[in-house]
């Protein structure tokens, strides 16, 4: 038995007692995909609203700490490994070259200038290329202009880009479209001052480990804007992220797996190590560990740190979804 194996085989016992339990209530919620993709969709964004009005300073801190590594290894899997553009060597090491450069401290022009191959390389001339590098030139403009203001605004943007992709990435009945308008909704609810009531209270808001009040997040995130205003945003960019993450770590796999039932975790360590190769995957499994460990001792400074190593896959995104657009989804 491999060391995998040994560690995950108890934990998938686990799992089957539990479900084993709950079978009455969640099998018809469970079994079909389609029906599981959308109650989980509708339940990450209830509960990440709930969160955020909760306990938002935790889920800011905690959330990249925990979840950043596993959800970036997600966003590489199903846009670059399993559509096979990782084979393509000219657009690897083009289009690559820029996003490495930005977790080593790039600014946003850089990290834009992936979307240039991604679009050019072994793709028909068309007027939808013509749009793509409109765009590319505009946003690009923008972050020569004022890169902070740029980084910033990109920052809070990204996270609604994990829906569009998720949205892209496989046929979608309508009734799923309950899951980005509810996420608008959250986003509105917020800014009409839903939860502003507890903004007297979150001002003063700290916690064990991270050295910063949620004021100091709103002083970070946001910037030179009016108090409320900044404060909302701050709410929102935290309901938001709480959405990316699972977006990444339950729609799109439960989405993009080849049979419709949940896998096992061991079953989910073969295909990780399928797609990834063991090299690499370990190395991930290091990662994650190693920042959460980091974490432990200094949390400000560990979410820091994965904020810089991430800063590349919001441009891989925008790359992605600009080669959809002109080339066509998943090549």
């Amino acid at each position: 038995m491999s060391v995998s194996d040994a560690l995950l085989t108890p934990v998938d016992v686990l799992r089957a007692g539990v479900l084993r339990v709950l079978a009455p209530w969640l099998s018809p919620l469970y079994a079909d995909r389609r029906r599981r993709v959308w109650w989980l969709g509708v339940f990450s964004v209830v509960s990440a609203f709930v969160v955020t009005g909760l306990v938002p300073l935790w889920s800011l801190a905690l959330g990249p700490v925990l979840l950043g590594v596993p959800h970036l290894v997600s966003d590489v899997r199903y846009l670059v490994v399993r559509p096979g553009l990782h084979l393509r060597h000219a657009l690897l090491v083009l289009a690559g070259g820029p996003l490495l450069a930005t977790s080593f401290g790039a600014g946003p022009v850089v990290g834009l200038a992936s979307v240039v191959p991604a679009v050019l390389v072994a793709t028909p001339r068309s007027w939808k290329l013509v749009l793509a590098l409109g765009g590319w030139a505009a946003l690009t403009a923008a972050a020569w202009l004022d890169p902070w203001a740029f980084q910033l605004g990109f920052l809070h943007a990204h996270n609604l880009v994990a829906v569009l992709v998720w949205w892209l990435l496989s046929p979608r009945a309508a009734s799923m479209a309950w899951i980005p308008a509810l996420t608008l909704v959250g986003v509105a609810a917020i800014f009409a001052g839903a939860l502003d009531p507890l903004l007297t209270v979150a001002g003063g808001w700290s916690a064990p480990w991270t050295g910063a009040s949620f004021t100091e997040f709103v002083e970070t995130i946001t910037p030179a804007l009016e108090p409320t205003l900044a404060a909302r945003l701050v709410l929102s960019f935290c309901f938001l992220q709480s959405v990316h993450y699972a977006v990444w770590l339950r729609l799109v796999p439960d989405d993009e797996r080849p049979r419709p039932a949940p896998r096992t975790f061991r079953s989910t360590w073969a295909a990780l190590e399928h797609d990834f190769g063991r090299g690499p995957l370990l190395a991930f499994v290091a990662l994650a560990l190693g920042i959460a460990g980091w974490g432990l001792v200094n949390l400000p400074g560990a979410r820091l740190g994965y904020l810089h190593l991430a800063a590349f896959h919001g441009y891989l995104e925008l790359a992605v979804l600009a080669r959809w657009f002109v080339h066509g989804r998943r090549t």
